[in-house]
C-alpha cells in the first residue's frame, strides 16, 4: 500500500480539492504519457503552496523506494 500526504485527509484540503484539480489541469493539460505523474505532482505542490499556503508531499517524496513513472 502507498503512503500518501496526511495533509490529503484535511477538511482545508477536501475543501480545495476540486478546484486544485482544475488549475493543474489548466496549467499543464492532460495525461501525456511516461513521466506526467511527476509534472502533474511538481504543479500541484507549487500550486498548494502559491495559493493555498499548504505544504505537500508527492507520492515519489512518500515512497521512497517505489519507482514512478
Amino acid at each position: 500500500m502507498l503512503k500518501h500526504d496526511p495533509v490529503e485527509d484535511t477538511p482545508e484540503f477536501r475543501a480545495i480539492a476540486d478546484e486544485l484539480e482544475k488549475k493543474i489541469l489548466a496549467r499543464i493539460g492532460p495525461n501525456r504519457g511516461m513521466g506526467y505523474c511527476h509534472l502533474y505532482w511538481s504543479t500541484k505542490r507549487e500550486i498548494l503552496e502559491a495559493d493555498y499556503g499548504i505544504r505537500w508531499r508527492s507520492p515519489a517524496i512518500m515512497n521512497p523506494r517505489v519507482k514512478f513513472d
